[in-house]
């Protein structure tokens, strides 16, 4: 919230707000505080603009459903910390004393909605216009603003109160089952809750273990355990998996994946699956998949490594890492049968339609370079292997397309890359290539790290 001095009622926070109280949504407050002194001049702002006001939204924030408060006239005292109270007559009747203002029964939404504080333009150069506070709560639907996602807790049979000034909803308020409405002139009276009695009363969800009979289920979620806090149902502990359908944090829920597949998320097919946390699992998706090297993200797709790896297979998220390890013996990733070596099953892919790489565009390709390493077996045997690809010409680690091979998709027969361990200790062997577009441009630059774990 902006607090430059100098102006007359902007210096002003919502502080504390009542909806409804024992099952009567007609004893409603709003508790506004003063910031700094000389913040009581509401009318008018001491003849310099129009008067202050209180907007109230309900759960779609729509401003055909919007209610406005006009301040009417300003007040006594204007302390650094006084209050300003507006009230119901119903809530006047609970507490004994006059708030500083009536407010009109049914503008504040009980459940569901927002109250924001405004002062009117004109002003002053450097002075704020418009919205200086606001809270929402429960489920409101409308245009969050600065002030971020309405708080969860609810004015309904128990106060919203500022507990921070950092202007965001959820860090800024809690829930208090003895509201305290104050006036300008400091009467105040706290209201006597009946929450924490064992029994459900008039106004209240449920009280302690007492839950009305409700479970999750009856809430309409599809399973999980229902508690009780201040009062009010506590979900937390209540989920939406197991209903069928996508919901919050999950990633799947029964046969709904979200429209995902094993292909999208970079295998070469399989079935991907839902657990029963609705959770997404590749388990069954078939154990070889593309990396895509880790170059630039424009061309990442003009080559890919296909490797297989049943142990370090992609996850929900399709992220196919670089650096791949393989257990001495794991027949999920190790081809041979032999004591202290790995055998990877690594195969080379030019513009592969791969889902994950939205940005990459397909094109010619010209030429592809080993970089790293430039000798030994596996070298020779991807060079071999991608000749085999199309017309080409081998100058050391560079082999060159003539004509460059159209933009369309095709994988080398895998080669087998062999990583001995070094005793007690993983062996590594790193792969770098560069594959060149025809012209030269662009250039996609990819590295694989195989690891054998002894």
């Amino acid at each position: 919230m902006a607090r430059p001095a100098g102006a007359v009622n902007h210096l002003i926070a919502i502080d504390e707000v009542l909806g409804s109280w024992q099952g009567d949504d007609s004893v409603q407050f709003v508790q506004l505080r003063m910031l700094a002194a000389g913040q009581q001049l509401l009318s008018d702002g001491g003849g310099t603009r129009g008067p202050a006001e209180l907007v109230f939204d309900d759960a779609s924030g729509s401003p055909d459903t919007r209610r406005v408060f006009t301040f009417t006239h300003d007040l006594a005292i204007g302390l650094a910390g006084s209050r300003i109270l507006l009230a119901t007559p119903a809530l006047t009747s609970l507490s004994g004393f006059a708030p500083d203002f009536v407010l009109p029964a049914g503008m504040l939404a009980p459940r569901d909605g927002r109250v924001c504080y405004f002062v009117n333009p004109p002003q002053a150069a450097g002075q704020p216009t418009g919205v200086i506070d606001c809270v929402a709560y429960g489920k409101f639907k409308g245009d969050h603003g600065p002030f971020g996602p309405p708080t969860p807790i609810t004015p309904d049979n128990r106060a919203l109160r500022r507990i921070a000034l950092t202007g965001r909803n959820v860090d800024d308020w809690g829930g208090v089952l003895a509201p305290d409405p104050t006036n300008d002139a400091g009467n105040d009276q706290t209201l006597s809750t009946l929450c924490g009695d064992g029994a459900v009363s008039q106004g209240e969800q449920c009280d302690g273990d007492a839950l009305a009979g409700a479970t999750c289920a009856s809430l309409a979620f599809a399973s999980g355990t229902l508690t009780c806090t201040q009062c009010h149902f506590d979900t937390s502990r209540c989920s939406l998996c197991g209903d069928g359908v996508i919901n919050a944090r999950e990633e799947c829920d029964g046969a709904d994946l979200g429209g995902r597949t094993c292909a999208a998320l970079g295998f070469t097919g399989g079935t991907l699956t839902c657990t029963p946390a609705c959770r997404l699992s590749t388990r069954g998706c078939a154990p070889t998949f593309f990396v895509p090297g880790g170059g630039p993200p424009g061309p990442e797709c003009l080559a890919e490594w296909r490797v297989t790896n049943a142990a370090g297979r992609p996850g929900a998220d399709g992220k196919a890492p670089v650096r791949q390890r393989c257990r001495d013996g794991d027949v999920g990733c190790d081809a041979d049968r032999a004591a202290g070596t790995c055998t990877f099953s690594v195969a080379l892919c030019f513009d592969h339609a791969d889902p994950r790489l939205a940005r990459c565009r397909a094109a010619a390709i010209e030429s592809w370079t080993i970089v790293k390493p430039t000798s030994g077996a596996d070298v020779e045997g991807m060079l071999a292997a991608a000749a085999r690809l199309g017309p080409s010409s081998a100058a050391g680690a560079t082999l060159t397309f003539s004509p460059p091979l159209d933009a369309s998709e095709r994988c080398t027969d895998a080669v087998a890359v062999v990583v001995p361990t070094r005793g007690r200790r993983p062996g590594v062997r790193v792969l770098r290539a560069r594959t060149a577009a025809a012209g030269g441009h662009p250039r996609d630059l990819d590295a694989l790290k195989l690891v054998c774990v002894p």
